[in-house]
Order: C-alpha cells, then sequence, then structure tokens
C-alpha cells in the first residue's frame, strides 16, 4: 500500500496506534499541535516540531533567507499558540547543498533571530548536515502552559459558537503575488499580501489571553486553510461545525489580489493556508467575556459559525447549506 492511498491524516493516525507511550508523564501525545508533558505540579511542558522542504514548503528564489528564517520559527511558535502556551526555547536543524552561501546561512539566521526577539525565544541548539540537492529545514520549540489552562483540538461542544482571531486569505494572496511576478498587482496590497506570506505574526499572545479565561473549548491555528482545520475539530470533537460564508473575514490584500487574477476571494480565505489566525470554540454565554479580552488586548474576534450535533464541515450560503470539502495542498 502507498502513502498516497491513506494520505497524511492516514499515516498519523497509523502511527498514532502504533506508538503507546509507556510514560505516566505524556497527557497529550501525537495528533494535536503540540504534546503536552508533565513536568511541574502548575505547569505542563509543550513540545512540537515542524519540517519545511524546498519545493513542498517554500521556493528558493521566490522567498528572501531572511524572511524565510522568521517563517520557520513563527509557524512553530503559532502551534504553542493553538495550545494556549507560551514559548520557551527552540532547536534549529539545517539541511543545506554545499554550495549554499554562507551569507545566505547568515540572512536565514538573522530572520530567525527577529522572531526569537519578539517572542522572546532562546535557541538553544541544533543540528547541521548536507543534503543532495534540497534546503530542508527542521525546527522543534519546547513551551509551556500552566496546569487547567491549556486548550485542545478535541473539546467543541454542541451550541458553541467559532470564531477566528484575524481576517484570512492574506497568505494565499501573497502566494499568488510570489507566482505571478508578471502581473502587477496593485500597491499597497501586494506588499501586504507578501507580508501576510512570508511574514506571518503567530497569535501567542491571543492564545494565551483566550485560554487563561477558561472559557475556549477547542483551538487549531489556521496553518493548512479554515476548511482542513474546522475539519480537524470537527473531527476530534465528534461534531459538526457549520460556517456561515457570509461572516468569513476576508483580507483586504485577497479582495484585491483576487480580483486582478479574476479569483473567488471567499474560496481563497476558505481554502488558502498559512494564515496563522486562530480557530476556537466557545459558549454563546461567554461572547461578552471574550469580546472585553479581544478589545481590552487590541486583537479582533470574528464569530464565524456554530457548533452542531453530526458530524463534518458545513458551509452556509445564500440560505443553502452544503458539505465544505477541502481543496488545499495535500501532502500524499
Amino acid at each position: 500500500m502507498r502513502i498516497q492511498e491513506i494520505g497524511e491524516d492516514g499515516l498519523i493516525k497509523r502511527i498514532q496506534k502504533r506508538i503507546n507511550p509507556a510514560n505516566n508523564k505524556v497527557i497529550v501525545g501525537i495528533g494535536d499541535d503540540a504534546a503536552v508533558l508533565k513536568t511541574r505540579a502548575d505547569k505542563l511542558l509543550l513540545l512540537t516540531t515542524d519540517m519545511l522542504v524546498e519545493g513542498v514548503h517554500f521556493i528558493r528564489g521566490k522567498i528572501s533567507y531572511r524572511d524565510l528564517g522568521y517563517k520557520s520559527l513563527a509557524v512553530n511558535l503559532s502551534d504553542i499558540a493553538a495550545m494556549g502556551g507560551i514559548p520557551l526555547y527552540a532547536v534549529i536543524s539545517l539541511a543545506l547543498p554545499c554550495d549554499f552561501e554562507v551569507e545566505d546561512v547568515d540572512a536565514y539566521y538573522e530572520g530567525l533571530e527577529e522572531v526569537a526577539s519578539d517572542f522572546g525565544v532562546a535557541v538553544v541548539g541544533g543540528d547541521m548536515t548536507s543534503s543532495p540537492r534540497d534546503m530542508v529545514v527542521n525546527i522543534a520549540v519546547v513551551g509551556q502552559v500552566g496546569k487547567g489552562k491549556m486548550v485542545l483540538q478535541n473539546g467543541a461542544k454542541e451550541g458553541d459558537l467559532i470564531a477566528v482571531t484575524g481576517k484570512l486569505g492574506g497568505s494565499a494572496a501573497g502566494l499568488c503575488v510570489l507566482l505571478n511576478p508578471h502581473i502587477g498587482f496593485p500597491s499597497p496590497w501586494r506588499e501586504e499580501a507578501l507580508n501576510k506570506h512570508c511574514r506571518p505574526f503567530p497569535r501567542v499572545k491571543e492564545g494565551h489571553l483566550l485560554a487563561n479565561t477558561g472559557k475556549v473549548n477547542a483551538m487549531k491555528d489556521i496553518s493548512d486553510g479554515l476548511a482542513r482545520e474546522a475539519d480537524v475539530i470537527a473531527q476530534a470533537s465528534g461534531k459538526m461545525l457549520v460556517l456561515d460564508a457570509e461572516k468569513v473575514p476576508i483580507s483586504s490584500c485577497a479582495l484585491e489580489i483576487s480580483r486582478v487574477l479574476k479569483k473567488d476571494p471567499l474560496e481563497m480565505a476558505v481554502q488558502g493556508g498559512e494564515d496563522y489566525e486562530l480557530l476556537f470554540t466557545f459558549a454563546p454565554e461567554d461572547s461578552r467575556i471574550l469580546s472585553e479580552v479581544a478589545d481590552k488586548n487590541g486583537f479582533s474576534l470574528y464569530v464565524i459559525g456554530k457548533v452542531c450535533p453530526g458530524q463534518g464541515v458545513f458551509f452556509e450560503q445564500g440560505g443553502e447549506r452544503e458539505l465544505l470539502v477541502f481543496k488545499g495542498y495535500k501532502h500524499f
């Protein structure tokens, strides 16, 4: 049986069944945004890792090495944010072609150090090896979350509202700009789109504040697109998520870039990945508390749907409800 016959999700579930950590300090293992480990009475350790492969996650020559360094760490911090945690330490591993320029490695680490400094993360080690052809980046991040404050993907409850922390589609718009250099996209939308794609901002503060209210039932960062992440929460929670098409917030740059390319901006917002906003659910009676936290701390909270009995993810548009199928990139 080939990997492509079961896909990424099927492969992860297969490994998950095989690996059974014989350790009572493992609270959450394979399957969520980060592993959760018991270390102290009042704190839990978070551990996540992510790999970026040239030709799959980035195209050399289409993104600067400084931006690549920034992005590769930022996306890992987003996994910690999705659990309500605070990132602390990172280790960086690089596989580089032998003809790689030393100055390009310097630029990569300049970008990485920038985001590490912004979020108080200490880079404490890593590994380096040669690659026969393509550049490969692997980063692992350690963080922590207060006991009782952690939020997982599987906690969505019937009747919950569904919300996101920001507008979507900006990163997909940035990818369109990179892949269409011959098109003169209007400013400042071009610059905004490129920034969204190349320098995503992990919602660490937002995730921590939301989790600390104790009112968030499930949370996930939007790395693979709203359609995909909503389905992850739906499957993990055993519930149906119904999204209102009219309420999905779309980035201004996505609206403008899609107009130039004659694309559907809603499709860009729902199916496009790498926005790294947070998708979460909460009880309707807690709306005021969470809105006050967002207003007080200068971030947005957009309610885009509700959790219902049933299974899967559905889209309501024009008075009709239809199954929302993920159309984005699949690894296998």
